[in-house]
């Protein structure tokens, strides 16, 4: 007569499974998002190199994609009915193709915030092209000191553009923080990555 398991020895078992899960899916979930980053990182490396080329081309970098701010042709209403934010100008795909595609989609983010496109795609901004629009902002000047004429960024693993205080969207993503940390992933004319702004008035009292 064949002895099966007792009940002692069956919750032992699950206690060890229910113990492995514990360790294992955060560390599943962990590793996903360092892969996100990873990828985000890449699509920036990428596209920047595509920036700096059209910049040496044409002297000047590419525009930024605004209908909400009422920076926009024609073209761009045809192309993006249901309006575009911060996002990268399709003329760097045509008629000579810096970049393959300018649909670049955030990893991090999968919701709609503000229009069809805002924040969907990475972030892109025109600094210059900022300051001639806002010239009272003390925001932007400051900006182009900092950041140089141009700035790609990723929503990062929060998926929050701001973060609750003034001008939090500089917040810079650190994963010594913890994986899932605030902040976004910029990468700008000036800098790769991981460079935090001076407390003042790019990033704010916090």
């Amino acid at each position: 007569m064949k002895k099966g398991f007792t009940l002692i020895e069956l919750l032992i078992v699950v206690a060890i499974i229910a113990i492995l899960a514990a360790i294992a899916i955060p560390n599943f979930l962990d590793a996903q998002v360092r892969s996100k980053v990873s990828r985000v990182k890449a699509d920036l490396r990428t596209i920047a190199t595509a920036l700096e080329a059209y910049t040496v081309d044409k002297n000047r970098v590419p525009r930024e994609i605004n209908t909400n701010a009422g920076w926009y042709t024609a073209i761009d209403i045809l192309m993006y009915p249901g309006g575009a934010a911060g996002i990268l100008w399709w003329g760097l795909t045509t008629p000579l193709s810096y970049l393959t595609r300018v649909d670049f989609i955030d990893p991090f983010q999968d919701t709609t915030v503000g229009n069809p496109l805002d924040e969907r795609r990475y972030t892109y901004h025109d600094i210059k092209a900022n300051i001639d629009h806002n010239p009272a902002s003390l925001f932007w000047p400051a900006a182009l000191e900092f950041y140089g004429a141009w700035r790609l960024g990723s929503v990062g693993p929060d998926k929050m553009y701001g973060h609750g205080f003034a001008t939090s969207a500089q917040l810079v993503y650190d994963p010594t923080n913890g994986t899932n940390s605030l902040g976004n992933i910029w990468r700008s004319q000036n800098y790769s990555y991981d460079k935090q702004p001076p407390v003042g008035v790019l990033l704010g009292a916090h």
